[in-house]
């Protein structure tokens, strides 16, 4: 059970939208812990209308504080391209 509650605190998913040439696009980012001690930066970005995305790209990382790192510099990216979070249902 410990190693279940450790995953939880250090998971994260975040999903961003913005509006481009009345298109909505969207940017999830997500930070978990494999079975092996890693830790996967997940980016998956794509438009409202597919039922695919675009891209999906995985990162590895050793340690949380690189891959949190990480998490955190993409976000700060994302909002100043004019990306927000929704409170709507999507």
């Amino acid at each position: 059970m410990q190693i279940k509650a450790k995953v939880m605190q250090s998971s994260y998913r975040i999903t961003l939208f913005r509006e481009v040439n009345h298109k909505v696009r969207y940017y999830k980012l997500s930070l978990m812990l494999n079975l092996f001690g890693e830790y996967i930066f997940t980016k998956e970005y794509g438009s409202l209308k597919r039922s695919k995305p675009t891209r999906v790209v995985e990162e590895y990382y050793k340690t949380y504080k690189a891959a949190y790192k990480h998490l955190e510099q993409k976000l700060q990216e994302k909002y100043k391209k004019g990306y927000k979070e929704s409170n709507n249902a999507r």
